[in-house]
């Protein structure tokens, strides 16, 4: 399987979420692509089966870098999937809500509900368990449903 992860991430807390969850996929064997939003044309995605984005959470929204290539941003695979996930440092956020209808618009099948991960302080570090989160993330998107 093919998978394409893409991220934002200021502090790095998202970049090390994404890392871990590339890890976890690469070592079951699937051919993982893993990138910041800020190094790639959002028009010129890789084909992957399963695309997932991962953006901080900033005054409740999504990242504005993740936005706004979540806008611009053309699927070469119309029959792909998508997870989202976002980092947070309060609960209420609406985060995942906001990153959803950014990119229903583009026809993906949604591989699960969106997750969301805590981190303890503005920078950090992500909340205890959050690597057992991803570990279930990832069985969703091998599983695709």
């Amino acid at each position: 399987m093919r998978i394409c992860i893409a991220y934002e991430s200021k502090y790095g807390n998202g970049k090390q979420c994404m890392e871990y969850l590339r890890d976890v996929l690469s070592r079951d064997g699937h051919n993982v692509g893993l990138f910041s939003v800020r190094e790639k044309d959002p028009k010129s995605l890789p084909e992957a089966d399963v695309y997932v984005f991962s953006s901080p959470t900033q005054i409740g929204s999504p990242a504005r870098r993740m936005k706004k290539f979540l806008k611009k941003m053309e699927v070469p695979n119309k029959n792909a999937k998508y997870a989202l996930v976002a980092t947070h440092l309060y609960p209420d956020a609406n985060t995942l809500e906001k990153m959803e209808k950014l990119v229903q618009p583009k026809g993906l099948g949604k591989v699960t509900e969106g997750l969301k991960i805590q981190v303890t302080d503005i920078k950090g570090p992500c909340e205890s368990g959050f690597r057992e989160k991803l570990d279930t993330l990832a069985k969703y998107i091998v599983s695709g449903k």
